[in-house]
């Protein structure tokens, strides 16, 4: 059983339906057209309501198992990426043929035939799509969950949930560096971790953080104030157990980054 099925079963078995019932549609016209049964055309208004429900239903089976299941790097796919990508594209092919055929039909052509060939570039995106890659590539293209459970380097005390220090800059303004702590339990793709700044700053910090090395979540500032800030961390699957990984903070004042860089 694919881990996919064990952490979105109603995910898997929905996409799995809309897929299966597209290709047994398509081949079902399609046998049809070949052995005579189905010899009459159809009206443009329906082949182009017939062409743009199956263009849909494929989409929809690609870009809901893609959002639940982004990939950590381009082009690291699993066997069920492959089938729900190549499996919708061969459904569109059987029901184009079975509705169009024989080939001299060209109006019935010119509305299948831009979906077709569209269709080659939305099955590269949603091979190729996936949440942008913000961590080393330490993938294992056998195993798309472990990464994100793995770091490599922890901090000594695994009991730690926030480590803060302050320092002051040229003008005498604090800057709060740190190292905080994100939970998640299983089944879990999202938390959110709170930092509070005691005493607050003096001005609005502008914030930067990011997963130590060995991590692929996404993390997001949602907000950031004087007295603290809350940051909103993302895994690229749901996590298949409870675990916990670290994330460097810093809080100084705004454009102090890009000067930082620039020098």
């Amino acid at each position: 059983m694919p881990w996919q099925f064990r952490v979105r079963p109603v995910l898997f078995v929905t996409v799995s339906v809309v897929v299966s019932l597209l290709v047994l549609v398509g081949l079902l016209v399609f046998v049809r057209r070949m052995l005579g049964p189905l010899s009459g055309e159809l009206p443009p208004a329906i082949m182009l309501f017939v062409a743009l429900a199956s263009a849909g239903m494929a989409a929809f089976a690609r870009i809901a198992w893609r959002r639940n299941f982004p990939l950590g790097s381009p082009g690291d796919l699993s066997l069920t990426d492959q089938v729900i990508g190549w499996a919708s594209s061969l459904g569109l092919v059987l029901l184009a043929v079975g509705c169009c055929y024989p080939g001299y039909r060209t109006a019935d052509w010119l509305i299948w035939l831009p979906i077709l060939i569209a269709d080659q570039f939305w099955r590269q995106t949603f091979f190729d799509a996936g949440e942008p890659w913000t961590g080393e590539e330490v993938m294992d293209a056998e195993d798309p969950v472990t990464p994100a459970l793995e770091l490599v380097e922890l901090p000594q005390d695994e009991n730690l949930v926030q480590q803060l220090y302050r320092l002051a800059d040229d003008d005498g303004k604090e800057i709060i560096y740190g190292t905080v702590r994100a939970d998640f339990v299983t089944e879990q793709r999202t938390t959110v971790v709170h930092i509070g700044f005691c005493p607050p700053l003096s001005y609005l910090p502008e914030i930067e953080a990011e997963a130590l090395p060995g991590s692929v979540a996404k993390i997001k500032v949602v907000q950031a104030l004087a007295h603290g800030t809350r940051l909103e961390v993302r895994l690229p699957a749901p996590a298949e157990e409870d675990f916990f990984l670290w994330i460097d903070m810093a809080a100084r004042p705004v454009g102090a980054v890009a000067s930082a860089e620039s020098a």
